[in-house]
């Protein structure tokens, strides 16, 4: 593991892994979102970082320069880190993983990555993302989930969330792990978030509470996941607005009202927003959410 800092001895009792990539589905930023909540509510700590000289092209996924509470900068790269919870009364514990999507080496990304996932114990995975999809932000949010263990599925199917995997096109890093895993006889579960296509934000509250929830309950982790209720509900007023400040958007949302309560539960594919132009409602929302995180700072 050449590419692999560990920064703590690696457990053997990690049966379950949760993991969430960004870039490719991530949605409002919504899986690695959620991933970051769960690291915080669990108090996770770090056991190990991948090296990103290998994996990343630093013009595609920049390194970010930071000043410091001393009034120095520093460098922050892009970053991709395992982390582990053990809980009380000595049960098998859960390696969670937060990471940019790589751009390069995928095959030997996979192989070390796995590698390190058998090495933990882990024998399922629960993969968590985020796309853009004809869903309106005045509905709840639909989450799906598919499984190549039986009873993970009768359980998706149970919740009426469950959907026959029947993308073809290209795909991203959590399906090449996860088929990679399928090979090493782990199994895993995919929970995908839908995210309102007119609303491509840098974190949607609302996605990341609904992924959450289903992580909580599938796992029994007992998170307190109503902490996110005011985040989303500040969030769905602000959308309010400023989609009642513009018509065509406006009309959009209603069309998408009417077909999210007569629809079945078809899967949409993921959509890239082309087909609605709405500058300035985005600019506005940005604007929202950065006032929203200094505050909490």
């Amino acid at each position: 593991m050449d590419y692999i800092e560990f920064h703590s001895e690696v457990p053997t009792n990690l049966s379950t892994m949760v993991m969430a990539f960004g870039g490719w589905i991530d949605a409002g930023e919504a899986a690695t979102g959620a991933m970051r909540h769960l690291v915080r509510h669990l108090s996770a700590p770090r056991l190990a970082s991948i090296d990103p000289e290998a994996f990343f092209i630093f013009t595609q996924e920049r390194p970010e320069a930071r000043m410091t509470s001393d009034g120095n900068r520093a460098i922050r790269w892009p970053r991709s880190e395992f982390y582990t919870w053990q809980p009380p009364g000595g049960q098998p514990g859960m390696l969670l993983f937060r990471g940019m999507e790589p751009n390069q080496l995928w095959r030997t990304y996979s192989n070390m990555f796995l590698d390190l996932v058998e090495q933990c114990g882990v024998k399922r995975i629960v993969s968590i993302g985020a796309l853009l999809a004809g869903s309106p932000h005045t509905r709840p949010t639909r989450v799906t989930g598919r499984s190549t263990d039986p009873e993970w599925q009768v359980l998706m199917e149970d919740w009426g969330i469950y959907r026959r995997p029947s993308y073809q096109g290209p795909t991203g890093i959590s399906t090449i792990l996860l088929e990679a895993a399928h090979q090493r006889g782990i199994s895993s579960l995919s929970f995908m978030g839908q995210a309102p296509h007119y609303l491509q934000v840098t974190s949607n509250p609302s996605v990341i509470q609904a992924l959450l929830t289903h992580v909580n309950r599938l796992l029994g982790l007992g998170l307190d996941v109503s902490r996110l209720d005011a985040a989303v509900e500040a969030f769905r007023t602000k959308c309010d607005q400023l989609v009642a400040n513009d018509p065509s958007t406006q009309s959009h949302v209603q069309q998408l009202e009417q077909e999210y309560d007569s629809e079945s539960d078809e899967e949409p594919d993921a959509l890239d927003s082309e087909e609605l132009n709405s500058d300035q409602l985005m600019q506005d929302l940005e604007n929202f959410l950065r006032e929203e995180r200094e505050g909490e700072s």
